[in-house]
């Protein structure tokens, strides 16, 4: 980060403002995959505002509306409807197809026609064949596969991140391992819990270099491993992977993994009666939200392949909770937990 900062204030003083506004969006999207949306959209909004933005070309600020748009659509500040709708018409063929189908996949996060959006991803694939827009493609497919995943098409969302990982297959050994997890939350939600496992536990060798490179594709892959676990029942390992996400949290500055983790050790204790301690997870989440611009009940909006399983229900009732007594949540969670027991 604070190279792009520096590289950013020397384009500017060169005035090489295309320059300064790549290293602007990077920043931005950094602290986007960082769960850190309202930085990420402060950034971006602060940067339409400065003497670069008269300079820029109009597919560069198509580019900023994108990204920007990006940070936006995690904080639920704006409607589905407004999402993307700038950088969609942008004379950059890629900006403008990745802005379409960032558009349809908000959609799906925001509750909308299924259906409908599975017909417009699907359209936008066909559009996406080209070498150029391998990664709009691969978005496409990403998208119809969370459709799939919330629909509960688990083998067709198992085949269309097979596609994707066949993209990238022998050059992008990281995201094959990305998607790879992915595949391994799909198996844990079939109930094959022995093939998540091992598509999460026996990556090959390279596979393990790029998760030591990557502090993002370690939480990933981490926090996955914790679901698989938790779903299994094997608290006692979930419990472990959790903490480890956390701390992983903690150095590298990753708000959205550490929410999910504390979640993740809320739904232990409350599954152990430990109503208190839940409650005390909970609450810290709270915070976290806080911290990133997200609405509590929209926390796992976007990721809906980070969702726990609707069996743990700790933090829907803590949320209750706080609905009813904002001012005590953790005493009326308490009460309301013993009388669901």
């Amino acid at each position: 980060m604070k190279i792009f900062k520096a590289a950013e204030a020397l384009y500017l003083a060169t005035g090489n403002h295309k320059m300064v506004a790549e290293c602007v969006t990077t920043c931005a999207d950094t602290y986007r995959c960082q769960g850190r949306f309202i930085q990420s959209q402060q950034l971006l909004e602060g940067f339409q505002r400065s003497e670069s933005w008269e300079y820029l070309s109009e597919p560069t600020k198509d580019e900023v509306w994108y990204f920007l748009d990006r940070a936006r659509m995690c904080t639920f500040t704006a409607s589905a409807d407004e999402l993307f709708v700038k950088s969609s018409n942008s004379e950059d063929h890629i900006c403008g197809l990745q802005s379409k189908i960032s558009h349809w996949r908000a959609k799906l996060y925001y509750g909308g026609d299924i259906v409908q959006m599975n017909e417009r991803l699907e359209n936008l694939v066909l559009q996406s064949t080209s070498t150029q827009v391998r990664f709009a493609r691969r978005d496409a497919l990403l998208g119809l596969v969370e459709v799939a995943f919330c629909k509960g098409r688990l083998s067709e969302a198992m085949d269309i991140l097979q596609k994707i990982i066949e993209m990238f297959e022998g050059e992008h050994s990281h995201r094959v391992l990305w998607y790879t997890v992915l595949k391994a939350v799909v198996a844990s939600k079939q109930g094959d819990h022995a093939l998540a496992r091992e598509l999460i536990y026996k990556a090959p060798g390279s596979f393990q270099f790029f998760e030591l490179r990557s502090a993002f594709v370690f939480l990933h892959r981490s926090y996955a491993a914790a679901c698989i676990e938790l779903t299994d029942g094997a608290y006692d390992r979930a419990e472990f992977h959790f903490i480890a996400v956390i701390e992983g949290c903690n150095i590298q500055g990753h708000l959205d993994f550490k929410a999910y983790s504390k979640r993740g050790l809320g739904e232990i204790a409350f599954a152990h009666d430990d109503f208190a301690l839940a409650a005390r997870f909970f609450t810290e989440i709270l915070s976290v939200c806080a911290e990133m611009g997200v609405p509590e009940r929209h926390l796992y909006s976007c990721e809906p392949f980070y969702v726990l399983p609707d069996r743990f229900c700790g933090w829907t009732l803590f949320l209750e909770a706080c609905h009813c007594i904002s001012d005590d949540c953790t005493s009326s969670f308490i009460m309301i937990s013993m009388t669901k027991q």
